[in-house]
């Protein structure tokens, strides 16, 4: 009988937590509990969504725990042979798996808090219990070791995003499901070509069995995965299923989305940089140069011609999948920077919670104020001053504007450009840049500073406001005190090397 150490059981509680949490908060209406008020029976119906912020709570301290863990060289792993005559799961925690944890852990403790926070708390149990599931279901992709499992968890999230997002908007959810499945499933395809070529499907073997297989097949195994992940962050340009669900999504479905773009972010970097490119792949950097370049503009102007917050926050999204895939593209390679991969790592962990911050603060108009349109929004600073720093604070460092978070992770790409001595890259970051800094600015003008007659605002309550207030902080002091992130990404993007053959 095999005995658990005191670090499997740590990794075993932090894979099983939101899926008990999720079947609690869905039976949780279940209870007969008398109220003696109005106020008492509508805290009662909103009672699950302040029980997934305690679940993510939780989930932080041993996150916390976990990152202390795998901080220096140790790693754990579990393996469970017990599924042999079904499956072999394998799941281990590094460095990047724990920061991604402890991410996934932190954004849904403030989304938590912030759907406590809106008007409406219909089917509530509902929305928790899918959360927590699409949560635990991102936390089992950022700690399993096998691609197969790696991929068939994606699945499910992407399920678990359906259902919440139907709640709201079945057509826009049926949308999510129809082209993240497909992404999904090019993942699937990649995987298993690999899994054909190398015989074994583990992230820690791929590389040294895929060293036997010819280019072209590298290739195709690449840019298959490639396409797929681009799908679900989204980075594709022209599909623009995340504006659409914006319009149609304005609450807590909206918000999950954040979810699957930081997964899908995941599990690009975990297999791209590990499996996929490789010195011997011809043509892949380049092509990830091209997609990225052609991502962060479309994103970029899109955000410009857009006429309300959330699709210009959408937009702004799909940007950032731009920056993710240049800094990829100048990874690649057997004289490339290692800047750019930290670069990569960097991004991963900050650009979240600047979307979050515009997300939450447009959630927060919307639902104080009844429209997000920018025409008819003008002088709300003066009674939502957060929303309006969680607003420019997440925009400004998406812009890479000092002393944000974000600030560090434009200063990687720039400098990684220049020190390979591609001028013309660096001088599209700044200038894109700044065309993000002319959107983000518009926005705050429009809505917060401009002295016309202010729309009718509904009182605010201290669930909207102190999500953003977090995040707004967090911001700030990761671009002042900038040392833990900087040795957070460095640890990251050396687990992620670490899967990579010499060439």
């Amino acid at each position: 009988m095999a005995v658990l150490s005191p670090d499997t059981l740590l990794l075993n509680w932090l894979f099983a937590l939101p899926f008990c949490a999720a079947l609690a908060a869905e039976l949780f209406p279940r209870l007969a509990l008398r109220t003696r008020s109005e106020r008492e029976a509508q805290a009662l119906a909103r009672g699950p969504l302040p029980f997934g912020a305690v679940t993510c709570l939780m989930g932080l301290a041993l996150s916390f725990r976990l990152l202390l863990t795998v901080s220096g060289d140790t790693k754990i792993a579990a393996d469970y042979w017990w599924t042999r005559d079904l499956y072999h799961l394998r799941l281990g925690a590094d460095s990047f798996s724990a920061v991604i944890v402890l991410a996934i852990y932190g954004l849904g403790l403030l989304i938590f808090v912030h759907m406590a926070g809106l008007p409406t708390a219909d089917r509530a149990h509902h929305r928790a219990a899918l959360l927590l599931t699409a949560q635990g279901c991102g936390i089992g992709v950022a700690l399993s070791t096998d691609l197969i499992l790696l991929v068939f968890l994606l699945h499910l999230m992407v399920l678990s995003l359906w259902s919440l997002v139907s709640l709201e908007a079945p057509r826009e959810a049926d949308r999510l499901l129809v082209t993240c499945h497909i992404g999904a499933s090019l993942v699937l395809g990649s995987a298993l070509l690999m899994w054909r070529q190398g015989g074994d499907t583990a992230t820690a073997q791929l590389p040294l069995l895929l060293l036997s297989a010819g280019p072209s097949t590298l290739k195709l195994m690449a840019l298959v995965a490639l396409t797929g992940l681009l799908t679900i962050m989204p980075g594709v340009p022209g599909h623009g299923w995340l504006p659409r669900l914006a319009r149609a999504t304005p609450g807590t479905g909206l918000l999950s989305v954040t979810l699957l773009v930081l997964v899908a972010t995941t599990v690009l970097l975990r297999i791209l940089p590990g499996m996929l490119l490789l010195p011997t792949v011809p043509g892949l950097g380049s092509t990830s140069l091209v997609l990225g370049l052609v991502t962060l503009w479309w994103g970029a102007v899109r955000a410009w011609l857009d006429h309300d917050m959330r699709g210009r926050a959408a937009w702004l999204t799909v940007a950032q999948s731009g920056y993710l895939l240049i800094a990829l593209a100048g990874a690649a390679g057997t004289t490339a920077s290692p800047v750019f991969l930290e670069a990569a790592s960097l991004h991963l962990m900050v650009t979240p919670l600047a979307l979050l911050a515009i997300w939450l603060s447009t959630s927060a108009v919307l639902a104080r104020v009844g429209t997000d349109s920018l025409a008819a929004l003008s002088a709300l600073f003066g009674q939502m001053p957060t929303a309006g720093l969680g607003l420019l604070a997440g925009g400004l460092s998406l812009a890479g504007v000092p002393p944000l978070a974000g600030f560090q992770v434009q200063r990687l790409l720039v400098s990684g450009a220049l020190a390979g001595g591609n001028w013309a890259l660096a001088v599209t970051l700044v200038l894109a840049n700044a065309l993000i800094l002319f959107v983000v600015w518009d926005i705050f003008r429009r809505a917060f500073l401009r002295r016309e007659l202010p729309p009718p605002v509904r009182p605010g309550t201290l669930a909207l406001a102190l999500p953003v207030s977090i995040l707004v902080g967090a911001l700030l002091l990761f671009g002042i005190w900038s040392q833990p992130l900087a040795q957070w990404s460095q640890l990251a993007a050396g687990s992620v090397l670490s899967l990579r053959p010499a060439p």
